[in-house]
């Protein structure tokens, strides 16, 4: 019989399946190995793995403040029980801004964070669409992050 496909949870402020936000680089890695992940070449501040279908990032403090997920055959990201990658972009984002307590959200197809939530939506488009046959706009990736990641956003934005 064969393994089901491992499901990583998103949940806002938490992490995503046994990834937390706020963990040491070390506790990262050795989650991600568990996992059956290695690491894989990254950067200074970045870990990535599963052929970089998971981009850790890192804080000041060498702890974990953004995860990035991309659609890949060895896993699945679930939030709110749904499967992000097996349903089209627009419908990912009215799932994520209906949790929101912000002001309304305005689908945008490039980049787009729920401040609330501290979840980021990246690059839609056909050609991400792995589980569809590249029929419906797909994100390419969905991310989550903490305070420290959202204020970064903010400074780049020149919102802070």
């Amino acid at each position: 019989m064969e393994d089901p496909m491992l499901t990583l949870d998103l949940v806002p402020h938490l992490g995503v399946g046994p990834i937390l936000l706020g963990s040491a680089r070390a506790e990262a890695r050795v989650v991600l190995l568990a996992l059956g992940f290695p690491l894989e070449p990254g950067g200074d501040s970045v870990d990535h793995f599963c052929q970089s279908a998971i981009q850790i990032e890192y804080g000041p403090d060498d702890r974990v403040s953004f995860i990035g997920l991309s659609c890949h055959e060895r896993f699945a990201v679930s939030y709110q029980g749904r499967s992000v990658f097996a349903l089209s972009a627009p419908d990912v984002f009215a799932l994520m801004a209906a949790s929101e307590r912000s002001a309304s959200h305005t689908y945008q197809e490039y980049e787009y964070c729920f401040p609330d939530q501290i979840i980021t939506l990246w690059n839609a488009d056909e050609q991400y669409d792995r589980l569809g046959g590249e029929s419906r706009p797909v994100w390419a990736q969905v991310g989550l992050g903490d305070k420290t990641y959202l204020a970064a956003i903010a400074a780049i934005r020149g919102k802070a």
